[in-house]
């Protein structure tokens, strides 16, 4: 299976109060024509959608009008669309019901059972390759909050420290994805993940996320990701780079 992955778009952005919207579109029009180029089977976009919250009506008609043309050029191509921390669970989950007729993926906010606890069986997807058969199941985890990590998995003597807590967090909900993916999993398929976090050795950009991770508190060690992950697609530093080797 060939996956892209991206992340980190911020539609809607304004800079030194000029809006970005070409330049947007500059980029979607060359993605369109990557992953047509590329033959690509799945497009992960890994949190950050939009700029803001409450997105302008050109930021969202952007998003969709992308969407379409992608369905239009690539009727088979898989597409995982994840929240980031710029963005509304709410919003981006709203239509998840009707893009997922179209094969296109949204997974705004973590899902939830009716007891709030993590969903594996909303949270964990097949992805169809050119085979026309199931090629990879992905972990699509979205930024997450505090609240959306699993209350029992604080290791010992962590609940006196927060940053250590969040580790164990994030550990047990990738754990939690992963034995669900492992009981569906046929042979040959690959499993991958997704995160919207800052890691640990992580490179920052210049127009990254640094001025909100005072100290680096929130980094994330790389081995919260289980070691059958074939592969996890992060966004959040606005920079291409590998973590963890």
């Amino acid at each position: 299976m060939r996956l892209l992955h991206t992340a980190d778009w911020h539609l809607g952005q304004t800079l030194h109060g000029q809006s970005r919207l070409y330049e947007h579109q500059r980029f979607l029009d060359w993605l369109l024509v990557q992953l047509e180029a590329q033959a690509v089977d799945a497009l992960v976009v890994a949190g950050d959608v939009f700029d803001v919250a409450s997105p302008s009506s050109e930021a969202q008609a952007q998003y969709y009008g992308f969407l379409a043309e992608v369905r239009r050029r690539l009727p088979r191509l898989e597409v995982v669309v994840l929240g980031g921390n710029h963005d509304s669970p709410a919003r981006l989950d709203a239509p998840a019901e009707l893009l997922s007729a179209l094969r296109i993926h949204v997974v705004g906010g973590l899902p939830l059972d009716a007891d709030g606890r993590p969903d594996p069986r909303r949270a964990v997807l097949p992805l169809v390759g050119a085979s026309g058969e199931i090629e990879a199941r992905i972990l699509a985890v979205p930024f997450l909050r505090r609240r959306d990590l699993p209350p029992a998995a604080l290791e010992p003597g962590a609940g006196d420290d927060a940053h250590r807590s969040l580790v164990a967090g994030h550990r047990a909900l990738y754990q939690l994805l992963l034995e669900a993916a492992s009981e569906a999993r046929g042979p040959g398929e690959a499993l991958v993940a997704t995160g919207h976090c800052y890691m640990a050795d992580g490179q920052i950009s210049e127009l990254s996320e640094r001025k909100i991770q005072v100290g680096y508190q929130h980094a994330l060690p790389a081995d919260i990701f289980p070691e059958p992950l074939a592969y996890v697609a992060l966004g959040h530093l606005h920079r291409a780079q590998a973590v963890g080797g």
